[in-house]
């Protein structure tokens, strides 16, 4: 377990562009014997966190602090707003994006943990060839013909 029982707002590993997805680590999956882990993910406006993806591991749970958040499951669209928990099981396509000019911030809970490494190793910036081989290793798939109407409808980037 973790030795720290806080976590002050200016600690964990932040990274990631400003001009994106920045994640800040706030608990590995290393210091909870794999159970869980805790992201925070700062939303830049108008930018999409990932391809439409599933994991065929983890669950994720995504609290919304700030801004507005557009997500998709299996085809449907939603938008979620400060104080609404969005759950996306493993096993579902699904992606999210900020909707709003303004930054957005969520707190990701994911369980089991793991997933969190994947979210690292891209932030800290990979090849296509990188991405693909990363994306697989960690039991994810990856749609881009679901994700390319998505990315032109809201005009969104990856930063």
């Amino acid at each position: 377990m973790t030795t720290s029982r806080f976590i002050r707002p200016a600690q964990g590993e932040l990274l990631g562009p400003i001009d994106g997805v920045r994640d800040r680590f706030l608990l590995d999956s290393t210091q909870t014997d794999g159970r869980l882990a805790v992201v925070e993910h700062l939303l830049a406006p108008r930018a999409i966190a990932a391809p439409v993806h599933r994991h065929r591991n983890e669950d994720e749970y995504s609290f919304v602090l700030e801004g507005r958040i557009g997500a998709i499951f299996d085809g449907v669209e939603v938008i979620a707003e400060p104080g609404d928990l969005v759950l996306k099981p493993r096993g579902e396509w699904h992606t999210f994006w900020n909707a709003d000019g303004t930054p957005a911030r969520l707190i990701e809970l994911i369980t089991p943990g793991g997933l969190e490494d994947l979210f690292r190793r891209i932030d800290r910036g990979v090849s296509d060839t990188e991405f693909d081989r990363l994306v697989a290793s960690h039991g994810c798939e990856v749609d881009l013909e679901q994700t390319s109407p998505l990315i032109e409808k809201y005009g969104l980037t990856f930063g």
